[in-house]
């Protein structure tokens, strides 16, 4: 043999050339300290075993017998005994590799260990547990001779842990194989398994004649649960039946009914797995579906608070990590040079966000929309109050500082927009958008780039700097347009310039931070009041709060987001007819939800429960021929939590 320094390995070794697992102790000190003396020239650390052999040899046991690879016994004082657990894992390995080749070798069992070695050479454990365990992940080594514990009190089998656990299914497999193959038993549980599906005798046949003829079959079966599974398992099943009331078992028999054990507990546990891993493509379907709603935009931990329609949370469903092999892998693959289906952006305060590539254009125009209405406003009100202070601004005449203007106004106002505009994939997402021959977007086409770089800031917002300050100054009283009168108020009433600017707020800060006063207002309010009935509206107020934190950016604002919706759902051209769909779509909102919160109780009212609500109106007939179903979805979600907010008191 090859020279060595493990004490294990020298064991088997001994146990095996005198054929016992049983090895004296006095027996093998002497072994060592000749094998020691005779590789010493080889192995120099093994100078340690010459002198003292009984003492070293005795550290290196205690190792083992903690490491449950070997035993001890002092069947007398002056006498000890290692039992030697490896050389049975090795002995019944070979067993197996006789039963493939002999079906009608018997499992290995307790009763074929020497009665002189003791029964903690075993590790027992019951069949159920130990196959799930193992199939579940096993590492092959020798150190382990397992006890599989099986029900009604059959014979355990041995199953050395060198052994893989699929080994013992195909061999359980082989014996019922072998036995089905005989003529009696063959036409015996064909007639009982047709016999018990009416209609489906071929296909009961056939998957019977496949299990005995075909090698492999009865494996793939049972692994990969399908149409077969079920014919399997009523095999298996009348099998057991009939061997469970035989009295005097023969060792076939017995072999035939834990062979018959092994194989249900394992077609249990493949058919969870099945089923498990069915509704892991299912939650991950319906992740997909989900991110292909509005907004569109979701950060990681969005993500992990997806739930499906009936309220129940996609994580459960699947595992953080099967999420993030997801995301990785819808990230990072992609077919020729195309982008991936789903994209990555990150904003200024580094939050990243998943997009997938047909949603960022319908994106990019929504909130170009959105933009341009709330940065219009902005910077008129800004403009006019310059103006009023008889003071101009270089952006009011300089193009160029207008541009650097309505860039600034586009980060604050619409950071996720600035952000989109400003990603390495938009470019080339513009040029297959304008290329495709249908679009998803209604009306013109805007093109983002020009000769490669994206255009300025007043194309994408559409506006002009002339005419917004026309538009201003209209707004003024009719003597800042006289030029005497206006140069001598000017001199009269124009200010000293303020050394230091005052950082202006957005408006979306304004009004959370009016939606946070308004909050705590109703609750001193609910607090002071001792009428159920108005703290039942506070609490229900508070909630419609919370799923507003939820679902509005913080950059945004429920009005805006609402109008940015209506836009989408309601086409209709004429001012009149465009204003009466939405007055209608709204009485229809309000009407339903009066109904519905005479019963509602703050506790119920969570985004499972406004999405139900949504989805009941939005499947009507009337909500159903206007079309454009997820735009019109979270209108009607964002209007139910705005109606709700504003309960009178």
């Amino acid at each position: 043999m090859a020279t060595t320094t493990s004490i294990i390995v020298l064991l088997k070794f001994f146990a095996g050339r005198q054929n016992s697992a049983a090895v004296d102790f006095n027996e093998f000190c002497e072994y060592l300290r000749k094998y020691s003396d005779h590789h010493l020239e080889e192995q120099p650390v093994l100078v340690t075993y010459l002198s003292d052999t009984a003492t070293q040899l005795q550290k290196e046991l205690d190792k083992l017998v903690e490491n449950r690879q070997v035993i001890l016994l002092t069947p007398a004082p002056d006498k000890k005994v290692i039992i030697v657990i490896p050389y049975f894992t090795e002995t019944f390995q070979n067993r197996y590799k006789e039963i493939k080749v002999t079906p009608q070798i018997p499992f290995p069992q307790e009763s074929d260990i020497p009665k002189k070695i003791p029964n903690e050479v075993v590790t027992r454990k019951s069949a159920a547990e130990l196959i799930n365990t193992l199939l579940n992940g096993e590492t092959l080594n020798d150190k382990t001779l397992w006890s599989v514990v099986l029900p009604h009190d059959v014979p355990a089998i041995l199953l050395p842990s060198i052994v893989s656990i699929h080994t013992l299914i195909e061999c359980a497999v082989l014996k019922l194989r072998t036995m089905l193959a005989k003529d009696e038993h063959h036409d015996y549980f064909l007639k009982k398994l047709t016999v018990s599906n009416p209609g489906k005798e071929m296909t009961a046949k056939n998957i019977f004649n496949r299990f005995v003829q075909t090698p492999d079959a009865g494996v793939v079966m049972i692994k990969q649960p399908e149409d077969s599974f079920y014919f399997l398992t009523q095999l298996l099943f009348f099998i057991r039946q009939d061997y469970e009331k035989v009295k005097d078992v023969t060792a076939e028999d017995l072999a035939i009914l834990q062979s018959v054990y092994i194989l249900e507990i394992a077609a249990n546990y493949f058919k969870n797995k099945a089923q498990e891993s069915n509704k892991k493509e299912g939650a991950l379907k319906n992740l997909e579906q989900l991110l292909r709603h509005p907004p569109y935009y979701f950060t990681f931990n969005d993500i992990t608070r997806f739930t499906s329609s009936s309220g129940v949370p996609l994580l459960g469903l699947y595992g953080e990590e099967d999420l993030k092999d997801f995301l990785h892998r819808k990230t990072t693959e992609s077919s020729g040079n195309e982008l991936p289906e789903l994209l990555v952006f990150k904003t200024d305060d580094d939050t990243r966000y998943f997009i997938y590539k047909n949603r960022v254009m319908p994106l990019v125009m929504r909130l170009c929309t959105d933009a341009r209405m709330i940065i219009r406003e902005t910077i008129k009100k800004n403009w006019q109050h310059v103006l009023r202070n008889f003071d101009d601004l270089p952006e009011m005449k300089d193009q160029a500082e207008f541009e650097k203007r309505l860039e600034k106004e586009v980060r604050i106002q619409s950071p996720i927009l600035y952000s989109l505009l400003n990603t390495s994939f938009l470019l080339l997402i513009n040029y297959e958008s304008s290329n495709e021959d249908n679009s998803t977007l209604d009306g013109p086409r805007l093109s983002l780039f020009e000769n490669g770089q994206l255009i300025p800031y007043s194309d994408i917002l559409l506006m002009n700097r002339s005419q917004l300050l026309t538009d201003t100054k209209i707004l003024l009283p009719f003597w800042y347009t006289v030029p005497v009168i206006s140069w001598i108020l000017k001199m009269i009433m124009k200010p000293p310039k303020s050394k230091k600017q005052k950082s202006q707020k957005t408006s979306a800060q304004i009004y959370h931070e009016k939606e946070a006063e308004n909050s705590r207002q109703d609750n001193q309010e609910a607090a002071l009041t001792q009428n159920p009935a108005v703290s039942r509206k506070v609490a229900l107020r508070e909630a419609a709060r919370n799923l507003e934190n939820e679902l509005i950016p913080q950059s945004s604002t429920l009005d805006r987001e609402l109008n940015s919706y209506e836009h989408q759902w309601n086409k209709l051209i004429g001012k009149v007819t465009h204003n009466n769909l939405t007055e209608d779509v709204n009485t229809l909102i309000k009407d339903y939800l009066r109904k519905v919160l005479r019963t509602m109780k703050s506790e119920g009212f969570t985004k499972e429960r406004i999405e139900s609500l949504a989805e009941s109106l939005v499947k009507t007939p009337g909500m159903q021929k206007i079309g454009e179903e997820d735009a019109l979805m979270m209108y009607v979600q964002l209007y139910i939590i705005k109606l709700v907010k504003n309960i009178p008191m």
